[in-house]
Parts: C-alpha cells; structure tokens; sequence
C-alpha cells in the first residue's frame, strides 16, 4: 500500500510540473502566462518623449505586444486580451503575431492592457522548411541578407572565410562558426555597447549577451551562405514552477539543408560551458515571441524599423516611448515528450 502511494505521489509531482522533477531536455511543459503592459503613464502625464515633455491628453497613443509564436515545437491556445480599449491581432511581412491597441482617455480604473496564453513547448531539435505560416524553402533566402547591425561583408566576411571557409559541407562550416563565437566570446553585461546586436561590435569587442553572441555568429553564417535568423522569447526558470520573467533570451536557426532549421544557442552554452549540449537542441524551458531584426509592425510604426521586438512598443504622437511590463508564468505540465 505504501509503495502504492509513493508511485501516485511521483505521478502527481511530474504532471504538476514540480521543478524537483521537470527536465526541459527532455520534457514538454505547457505553460500559462500573463504579459502585461502598463499604459497608465501614456494617458496619465507620467511618461514622457525623448525629451522628457509629459504626454497627458496626447491623442495618438498606440501599443503593440507580441504574441508567442505557434510552431511544430511551440503550440499556443487560449490567447485572449484584456484591456478597456479596442484591440487587434495583426502580423507582419514575417508571420510575427502582435496585439495592436490605440489607447484612449479614458474613466476605467483599468491602465493595462493584458494578454493571456497558454503555451505548449517541445524540446527543439528541428524544425521543417515550411514550419511558420506556410514558408517554403525559398523563404530562405530573406535569411542570407544583411541586416542594419548584421552586415555579411567586410570584417564579419573575412573572419567567416577564415574560421569556416576551408570546410566543404555546410554542417561543418555551422559547427566551426559555432565553436568560434562560444570560444572566443565572453557573456558579459558591463561597460557600453552591449545588447544592441552588432555582430561588427561583437566582433571586435569579443563580449556581449546573447543579442550580441547571435548577431555574430548569424552575420558570419549567412556571409557563408548560410540562411541564418534570429529568435527571442523568454527563458523560464527550469527550478522553480511559476515566477517571474526577467528579461528576454534569443538564439539562433540556421538551414543546415533545404529540409529544415537547426537550432544553436551559443550564449547559454558560453554561461553553462555546456557546447556540444546546445548545439542542435534548444530546451523547453523558454517561449518563444519573435523572429527576425528591422521589423516593421502592422500597422506601420512611425518610428524606425525595431532592432528586434520582444517587449510591449508604443508611441505617442509617432514618438516612441517606454512602458512598463511584466511577464509571469506557471507551468502547469511537464510530461516526456514522446
């Protein structure tokens, strides 16, 4: 009776998603989360434009919050809006999901806008040609062009050339970019210059956080002739079953064939010293939101195009200003993904 007891208890705990048990290598975790944007201070006086001037009784105030994305590895359901104000869903030229909201004054003590999901993530391995809002292989080759902070000529070229252009097949060449930016590359968070995506920068300066691990080892890939894109969402904590978010995370695919995408986190396997565990394999413990870099929003954001877009985007007389957000999330599955 007790050994029967005991089995139901562990049953229960690896449903649950009890972090003792979850393993994101291994498991598939659905996930509820609740994202919010504070706009109090767009209609209330308290937030200002670039030159600090208030913005109370402003008539164009507009916000975008991205969705997560719906993919083979990541499903998501149960996505609604909740907000005193008309809404949106919208996409851009990419297949990124957004929320759009024209926020007016209003008498509602409500200020946020808040998006709830449900989100069901895979371990990903791979990822087929065709896998995001009907692409097909051809869709690839927007991936091999440069982009504002990601040139694929001059110094990002000749470091390509030299680190991975004596290798024939194109699964070597991905794996030698690979070891060069984990190798050569330190997660740092100090200083200036750091977490704006200049793979020239990242280059020269050899530190950065994730934003600046891909952008280099993306820029160097495509100067390959590699297709390459960039992805953001937010890491989870594998420990804990609900919190928090801190920040976003980003990683990198790129087409190692015509057949699908091959997954690569370098900056996670810098702060982990784990290489060869991320090469190929990114966990379930993150969301993912966003693909892509100069994003232009639907609608058109008067602003120039997003570096990349992970957090809540608003402008106020088409100037862009900051809001306030918060992300939490319960995991409320974890089981083997089979």
């Amino acid at each position: 009776m007790a050994t029967t007891i005991l089995l139901v208890a562990v049953q229960v705990a690896c449903l649950s998603g009890d972090g003792a048990t979850f393993d994101p290598w291994r498991d598939r975790a659905t996930y509820a989360i609740t994202y919010t944007a504070d706009v109090s201070g767009l209609i209330g006086g308290g937030a200002g434009v670039a030159d600090g001037s208030g913005v109370r009784g402003s008539s164009g105030v507009r916000v975008w919050m991205p969705v997560p994305a719906d993919r083979e590895y990541q499903t998501v359901s149960g996505v609604r809006v909740d907000a005193p104000w008309a809404h949106r869903f919208t996409r851009d030229a990419v297949g990124n999901r957004f929320v759009y909201v024209e926020v007016k004054p209003n008498e509602d003590d409500r200020k946020m806008i808040v998006l709830h999901a449900t989100v069901e993530r895979r371990p990903m391995r791979s990822s087929s040609a065709g896998d995001r809002g009907g692409r097909t292989p051809a869709d690839a080759k927007r991936y091999l062009r440069s982009s504002t902070r990601v040139p694929v000529t001059g110094l990002i070229a000749t470091l390509a050339k030299r680190v991975a252009g004596s290798r024939s097949g194109r699964g070597d060449k991905i794996r030698s970019i690979y070891d060069y930016v984990v190798g050569t590359m330190r997660y740092d968070k100090t200083g200036t210059g750091w977490g704006a995506g200049d793979a020239v920068w990242a280059c020269s300066s050899k530190y950065g956080n994730c934003t600046d691990f891909h952008s280099l080892l993306i820029g160097m890939a495509r100067s390959q002739k590699i297709p390459a894109r960039f992805v953001i969402g937010f890491p989870l904590s594998s420990e804990a079953a609900s919190g928090r978010a801190k920040g976003y995370h980003c990683w990198a695919e790129l087409q190692q064939s015509t057949s699908g995408w091959f997954p690569v986190d370098a900056s996670e396997a810098k702060k982990s010293d784990r290489s060869d565990a991320y090469f190929g394999v990114v966990p379930s413990d993150r969301i993912e939101f966003t693909m892509g870099r100069d994003l232009v929003l639907n609608p058109p954001q008067a602003g120039e195009p997003l570096n990349f877009f992970i957090y809540p985007y608003a402008e106020v007389d088409g100037n862009a200003v900051t809001v306030p957000w918060t992300l939490v999330y319960e995991r409320i599955k974890a089981v083997p993904d089979r």
